[in-house]
């Protein structure tokens, strides 16, 4: 028989002679129905946690029933994958030779397509190169003979120029050499004229000068002259050794003798003037 703290605390007992002390008993009865009441709260809380805690193992085992689930198919996916993924490489590796099978051919073909286009293209450009090394040649040939009859053609002009010029330059010396001569010829022409004319002069001085000593003579036998004064015994040789001399044979007419003969020939006639004519 279960008995609830509220049982305990209302429990009555029967009295009797030498029976217990009842506030004793219902004190002892009320602690006891605490205490009841007590376990009674701590049994319901800790039924409470085991339902919570069996739900939770069930959630825990319904948890782990899933995993191995899950891991079980895993595994059988995880081999399904590992099969179908080594079906898929030696598909793919079959196809990889196939495909590398073709590319080999496709390549071999493709080279053998560039070195037959190549072997055309550098024919051809052999073939254009040839005939260009020709043209070039063709041209450079008729260059080069234009420019040697331009050349030649410039120097026969040159050289006609040079011998042209060279003759009007024989001619200009000629003509000017025969016109230096001629003005040379007149030149000493007069010069000789006036160098006779000076001549002339000359002895007429020296006829002058000897009448002149003569009739010093005279004089200085009519009057004595002191001996710091002596006559001259010779002849000047020079026109400067007397200050003065007789002109051109005018009585009283009187001019230095250190005068020029030139001086002495514009006194007579005037001098001829030559004039030079320039060359061309």
């Amino acid at each position: 028989m279960k008995y609830s703290p509220l049982d305990v605390r209302h429990q009555e007992f029967p009295g009797t002679m030498g029976g217990y002390r009842k506030t004793e008993v219902r004190t002892f009865l009320n602690d006891m129905a605490d205490e009841l009441e007590g376990h009674l709260q701590t049994q319901q809380s800790l039924q409470a946690r085991i339902q919570e805690l069996e739900a939770q193992l069930q959630e825990y085992r319904q948890i782990e029933e899933d995993l191995r689930r899950a891991v079980v198919s895993a595994e059988r996916i995880a081999g399904e994958l590992r099969e179908n993924a080594r079906r898929e490489a030696e598909l793919i590796s079959a196809q990889a030779e196939v495909y590398r099978d073709g590319v080999t051919q496709q390549a071999n073909a493709r080279s053998a397509a560039l070195e037959a286009r190549h072997e055309a293209r550098t024919t051809e450009l052999e073939t254009l190169h040839r005939a260009r090394g020709t043209e070039l040649e063709a041209a450079h040939q008729s260059r080069s003979s234009q420019l040697e009859a331009s050349y030649n053609a410039r120097f026969s002009d040159l050289e006609s120029l040079y011998h042209r010029r060279h003759r009007e330059l024989e001619q200009g010396m000629s003509a000017r050499t025969a016109h230096l001569e001629a003005v040379f010829s007149s030149r000493h022409n007069e010069l000789s004229t006036m160098l006779s004319r000076a001549r002339e002069e000359q002895a007429q001085f020296v006829a002058q000068y000897r009448a002149l000593v003569g009739s010093f003579y005279e004089l200085s036998a009519r009057h004595l002259m002191p001996d710091t004064a002596p006559l001259p015994l010779e002849l000047p040789h020079t026109a400067t050794e007397f200050p003065l001399a007789l002109g051109n044979g005018a009585p009283g007419e009187m001019r230095p003798l250190n005068m020029s003969l030139d001086d002495a020939d514009e006194d007579k006639q005037p001098r001829p003037v030559v004039e030079e004519q320039q060359f061309v």
